[in-house]
């Protein structure tokens, strides 16, 4: 059973918390950050230790079967807050239509805000487009196509606070019309919906599928249904003309659980009547929404049982009693949701560790040095808190023993670090922003955005999209490859934001945003205004790495002991290694910051090593250890 706390104050979460469990260590990473109150809504003027790694990490670099091509610009940089929208169709004649968010305005209002879209007709992309689809200012779009060919792009419009739909009836040509979505209240005034999502379903696909969060109070909005931003539901059963399901809270999506919900933190997609809708929690739940009957029904599943309900920011996780605030591990807000052939669900997101120890700030903390992508899918079951206390050996750490890591940064120097000049402010895990596609004999592929070591400015290091591919149906995942691996500029090349079309034949299609600057303008290290690319990726899928490994759960079973507890000046740790190598420890206050490291050289068998303390006050703090690859953590005082 698990804690549940009352409701007391307004939901402060930022969808894109870290963990830092992975198969190799990021230098310096266990520094923790405050979380962002709020996300970028869009009309403001800007001023685990998850077990069962992918044992697959040595990377692989892209050859010349790519082709990368320009299709739009934009200096509106951020495409989302976490999760990337469905932003890319190749249609069945081959001709694919692709959208983000755009402007060409070099000033902080971005008044010009809106759709981004281009057209390839089966032969070529049209020129990039210099302004948006809208007659007024919005963003966050989603492309879709009807059964009956009506191409159709749904945005929040920011001008006059109401969900937008810019149609036309055929694909690639034609006048664009707008019909507003949204519900009216009694005022006649329009539900604020932002951050919206949308897919095509039905038996016809005739059938609009959308959710999207209402305005929190945050962003100008008022409290609806006791939720601080509720993520409510859309339907349209005849391509958009009417629709017959608006604002519906879905199933546990209210306050038996939650105290609100935040942008981007969620996934939709749609195969004929089965219809997903995945949350990606950070102080809660994740959970998927299943339907089978278009939407008229949905079942909750629970893959991420957070130890508390309706946990309020400030109120403290002590789950062993032992009088230290917790670390726990989470999503980082940014995951996908694929349905395979079979109609099963398979769901991806980054990993995160966040704590709430200063208990009087109101706000949390992320821990921006974790790396992972975690995968779940409904063949696991459901998560439950009860199968997973916390382990004696790592007091104050929690995480769940369900979903599985199946990706993690790359030590391409093999020092067994991730040595990183610094990280931009994304909010998100160092492999973050993963989206996935399907082909015909069920292979599935997933990409992300990862941090590279040994790329960066001189300042910070820059993200590239990684591929990986499963032939089982997710049991094994094989190594990582770099599709965007920009040799000509050594790799200095920002790619993130990057979407996938859910169907892959002899290609993998994505788009993805491109520029020359790690990080973002619009928030996180608001770097100066530039121009940021749009671009349209091919990879053949013989490119991709066919290294295949089942997962090891032996991977992370790292066991090691440390004496005297508490100690002194001098503390002394055995452990067995399985050969000659190199290990890595470090030593972290109960807030995550770093205090001292040491690089060590380690003997096949039994090792006895004796640390040196002098110079740290007295406290209580952990001591993690890396070794083969492995890694553990324990928890020690000082006391002298």
């Amino acid at each position: 059973m698990k804690k549940i706390f009352t409701y007391l104050a307004a939901f402060l979460f930022c969808g894109t918390l870290s963990a830092q469990i992975s198969p190799i260590k990021a230098k310096n990473g266990d520094v923790s950050s405050k979380a962002p109150l709020y996300k970028i809504g869009g009309n403001e003027v800007l001023s685990n230790l998850i077990t069962n790694p992918n044992p697959n990490t040595a990377a692989l670099k892209s050859t010349n079967t790519i082709n990368d091509i320009q299709i739009g610009t934009t200096t509106y940089d951020l495409q989302s807050n976490a999760s990337v929208d469905n932003r890319l169709i190749r249609h069945s004649d081959g001709t694919i239509s692709a959208t983000w968010t755009m402007s060409s305005q070099f000033s902080a209002s971005y008044t010009d805000r809106g759709t981004g879209y281009n057209y390839h007709d089966g032969s070529a992309w049209a020129p990039d487009p210099s302004s948006r689809l809208e007659s007024s200012r919005g963003g966050w779009p989603s492309i879709l196509t009807t059964g009956s060919g009506k191409e159709i792009a749904i945005t929040h419009n920011t001008d006059n606070g109401y969900l937008l739909m810019t149609h036309r009836p055929n694909k690639g040509s034609g006048t664009w019309d707008e019909q507003i979505i949204s519900s009216m209240d009694s005022n006649g005034v329009y539900t604020d919906i932002i951050w919206n999502r949308a897919v095509i379903g039905g038996a016809n696909n005739e059938s609009i599928h959308l959710i999207g969060v209402i305005a929190p109070t945050g962003l100008g909005g008022t409290i609806w249904n006791g939720l601080d931003g509720a993520l409510v539901y859309y339907r349209s059963q005849d391509g958009g003309t009417t629709w017959d399901i608006k604002d519906l809270q879905l199933p546990t999506l209210d306050t038996s659980k939650y105290t609100g919900f935040n942008g981007d933190d969620y996934a939709i997609a749609a195969q004929g009547e089965t219809i997903v809708v995945a949350y990606f929690g950070g102080w809660d739940d994740s959970v998927i929404l299943k339907s089978t009957d278009n939407g008229n029904t949905w079942t909750p599943t629970v893959y991420l049982d957070f130890p508390v309900d309706g946990y309020v920011t400030d109120s403290g996780l002590d789950l062993d009693g032992d009088a230290v605030m917790d670390t726990l591990y989470t999503t980082d807000g940014a995951g996908t949701v694929l349905l395979d052939n079979n109609g099963m669900a398979h769901v991806f997101f980054g990993n995160m560790r966040v704590l709430d120890a200063d208990l009087s700030d109101g706000n949390t903390s992320y821990f921006g040095g974790t790396s992972g992508i975690i995968y779940w899918n409904e063949n696991m079951g459901a998560d439950d808190y009860a199968n997973n206390p916390i382990d004696p050996t790592t007091p104050s750490l929690w995480f769940t023993s369900l979903p599985q890591m199946i990706a993690s940064s790359k030590d391409y120097d093999g020092d067994g670090l991730l040595n990183y000049v610094d990280y931009p402010t994304y909010y998100m895990s160092l492999t973050c922003m993963p989206n996935a596609g399907i082909d015909a004999n069920g292979n599935i592929f997933v990409s992300y955005s990862e941090l590279m070591e040994n790329i960066d400015n001189g300042s910070q290091n820059f993200r590239h999209v990684n591929v990986i591919k499963s032939m089982d149906g997710g049991v094994s995942w094989s190594a990582p490859t770099d599709v965007t691996p920009h040799t000509a500029w050594s790799g200095a090349q920002e790619c993130v934001f990057a979407t996938m079309d859910r169907n892959v034949d002899d290609k993998i299609r994505l788009i993805y945003q491109k520029d020359f600057e790690p990080g973002l303008a619009v928030r996180g290290d608001e770097d100066i205004i530039d121009m940021n690319y749009i671009q349209y990726l091919e990879v053949d899928t013989f490119e991709l790495s066919s290294t295949s490994t089942s997962i090891d759960n032996s991977y992370l079973d790292l066991k090691f002991s440390i004496y005297p507890n508490p100690a002194n000046n001098i503390l002394t740790l055995d452990f067995t290694s399985k050969n000659n190598d190199k290990s890595v420890l470090s030593i972290t206050n109960i807030i995550g910051e770093k205090i001292k490291e040491f690089q060590i050289n380690t003997v096949s068998g039994i090792n006895t090593l004796n640390l040196n303390l002098e110079g740290i006050n007295n406290g209580v703090y952990f001591i993690n250890f890396i070794n083969n690859s492995s890694k553990s953590t324990k928890k020690f005082v000082i006391s002298r």
